[in-house]
């Protein structure tokens, strides 16, 4: 079976995400990217399938400022032009940066459209969370999130702050790179875990299932070889520089594993044990396993675990919770209107 998998971004840090997605996947049309923006000249960088300029009223074409209301109202007065070239999805990837103008706003909207128009598709959001330092935009990035959690089927939330724990002294470029690889690695891995055929399969139907159970989700890839390859392959699957989440509790998981013939019953038990360990006792856990006799005896691992919590998000999985949580009465009574 064919599936249709959409990575779509919005606004300039989603629009780079796809810029370096297109890149990579080269001549690969298995994947289809679309870039939308309400910044005219970004736009014309960004490399994609597909490209829509977002209408921002008087201002068309120069972007939304840094208000988000301003990126609702664009998606909104747009999306007649940008639902078009999205046809019959089974995955759509939407990836934005929280904090700013048009992702922020924008972001939530596409994804309500889809969900709408095509109620049988998996929605991902991919979202990155403000530095620190930018103070006003984390309030802003957090109510983004919130709406996005709305939304979509399940949202990969990437902290930017990890940058700078990771290698301070890495270049601005490559340190945004590593970011938008997070979106990359979770498209490859579940593009590859649902086309290629396994000994134990994961179909389309266990992944639906799994991200229908909400709230913000991690999808790791690890890798093993060597004495240790199963150390290997669990440490480097759970710890992702750019990821923090806390993984008691979730709701549930699949696992899929590809090696050769050497891998025995008792390492795919303790992989699979070790990284579905935090999982509820009400958490449904599906394994997958693919033989590979070009693994040469390496142990490649795809995670995806919903249900997680985040410190930025303080375990709230609504934005009432969170302005009840903070006391934004203000908030509060202007979602209470709507």
């Amino acid at each position: 079976m064919s599936f249709n998998l959409y990575a779509i971004g919005v606004g300039g840090a989603g629009c780079n995400m796809i810029t370096r997605l297109t890149l990579r996947k080269g001549t690969d049309n298995s994947i289809k990217t679309i870039a939308l923006n309400t910044d005219a000249r970004h736009l014309q960088m960004v490399k994609a399938d597909k490209k829509v300029l977002l209408k921002t009223g008087s201002l068309y074409g120069h972007g939304a400022g840094g208000k988000a209301e301003v990126g609702e109202m664009a998606m909104q007065q747009s999306i007649d032009r940008v639902m078009p070239n999205i046809q019959d999805p089974h995955i759509v990837f939407i990836a934005a940066g929280m904090g700013g103008g048009t992702g922020t706003g924008g972001a939530p909207v596409l994804a309500k459209y889809i969900k709408s128009q095509y109620p049988d598709a998996i929605v991902i959001g991919v979202v990155t969370y403000p530095f620190q330092i930018e103070r006003s935009r984390l309030k802003v990035a957090r109510k983004g999130i919130y709406k996005m959690l709305e939304h979509v089927d399940t949202l990969i939330l990437i902290d930017n702050n990890k940058l700078l724990e990771y290698n301070p002294n890495l270049p601005l470029n490559e340190a945004f790179a590593l970011a938008d690889d997070v979106m990359i690695r979770a498209i490859k891995g579940i593009a590859d875990t649902l086309s290629r055929s396994s000994l134990i399969n994961i179909d389309y139907a266990d992944l639906k299932a799994l991200m229908s159970k909400g709230g913000l989700a991690m999808i790791s890839l690890g890798e093993g070889h060597g004495p240790e390859r199963v150390y290997k392959a669990i440490e480097t699957t759970l710890n992702h520089p750019l990821v923090e989440v806390d993984y008691e509790g979730a709701k549930g998981a699949l696992v899929h594993l590809e090696s050769d013939d050497s891998l025995t019953v008792d390492e795919a038990m303790k992989i699979a044990g070790e990284l579905t360990k935090g999982i509820s006792e009400e958490g449904e856990v599906k394994l997958g396993l693919r033989i590979n006799p070009e693994m040469h005896e390496r142990i490649n691992v795809t995670l995806i675990t919903v249900g997680v919590k985040s410190p930025q998000l303080l375990g709230h999985e609504t934005l009432e919770q969170h302005l009840r949580e903070i006391g934004d009465k203000d908030m509060l009574d202007m979602l209470e209107s709507v």
